[in-house]
């Protein structure tokens, strides 16, 4: 059996949380896609890593950035596809969240048993973003409990930047009846609709491809989830509060943003109901009142 095809890596070093601000936004502008962020164990480096089917999208984009930022030291080295199944063994755990949640990669589906009370989702992240381990969607699937656990079952709600699907997946587990769930990569999409099926889900969720800078939904949502990041959900204010009816939760803001997004929405009308934060990134719960 032939070897999964290389993926390519791009790493791209900061020294401060605001030069990784800066290069985070630039490579979601270029990628069109979030960067994983690792820290050294002293913390003196932060890397953002990108992934790529193609070495030469990858090749492209490093030189963008090594025009656009001098004496930047990137670095750009394959990884076979063995290699990516291994890594995220290695940091992709089983992860009880909330009070009715366990998120469960699906290589460890036979090995985890799942405590009463609580429902199993099946992950397998490949290259989109979402498992639940970072803070940014731990915090939407918290608020995604807590809203199921206060009876709030809207008929549909919308998923905005929905990586691997884990947050319209567990709202399916928990009840929701239908979701819409949109991300901007196709890549992200595919990976998504198998995860769907790792978790035997035919119906109730509309998985689309769509630039949520271009296009948006005509309808309108009791329920809308917003994992982005925070200058792009700043942009998007006006239209999220349009198709927004009642609760909205934000997330992939970092601390230092926190107040400007807030501030944002809270002068188009919003009202801020919460808020949770680690020591880099926040997440908000706003209330739109009619």
């Amino acid at each position: 059996m032939n070897d999964p095809a290389p993926l390519w890596i791009l790493s791209v070093p900061a020294h401060t949380p605001e030069e990784a601000e800066t290069l985070q936004a630039r490579l979601i502008d270029l990628c069109d896609a979030s960067p994983v962020e690792l820290e050294t164990v002293d913390q003196r480096v932060i890397w953002l890593e990108s992934y790529f089917e193609e070495e030469t999208r990858a090749c492209l984009i490093r030189d963008v950035l090594a025009g656009e930022f001098p004496g930047l030291e990137l670095q750009l080295r394959p990884c076979p596809g063995r290699d990516w199944t291994t890594f995220w063994r290695h940091h992709f755990k089983p992860r009880e969240i909330g009070d009715r949640l366990m998120i469960v990669p699906e290589w460890m589906r036979d090995e985890v048993p799942v405590p009463p009370g609580r429902e199993r989702v099946l992950v397998n992240p490949g290259l989109s973003f979402g498992t639940g381990d970072h803070f940014t969607t731990r915090y939407c699937l918290e608020m995604l409990d807590r809203l199921a656990g206060q009876g709030m079952l809207p008929e549909r709600a919308f998923d905005a930047g929905c990586g691997s699907a884990i947050i319209s997946i567990a709202a399916r587990k928990l009840g929701w009846p239908s979701m819409l769930a949109v991300d901007n990569d196709p890549v992200a999409v595919n990976q998504a609709a198998e995860n769907l099926e790792l978790n035997r889900i035919t119906e109730g969720i509309d998985l689309q491809v769509m630039d949520l800078t271009r296009e948006f939904p005509r309808e309108t949502f009791p329920v809308v989830f917003a994992n982005i990041y925070g200058g792009l959900l700043m942009d998007l204010a006006p239209q999220l509060l349009r198709i927004c009816s009642h609760t909205l939760i934000l997330s992939g803001i970092r601390v230092i943003e926190a107040e400007a997004v807030s501030s944002v929405f809270t002068q188009l009308g919003a009202v801020e109901q919460g808020s949770d934060a680690d020591h880099e990134w926040c997440g908000l719960h706003l209330e739109v009142r009619g």
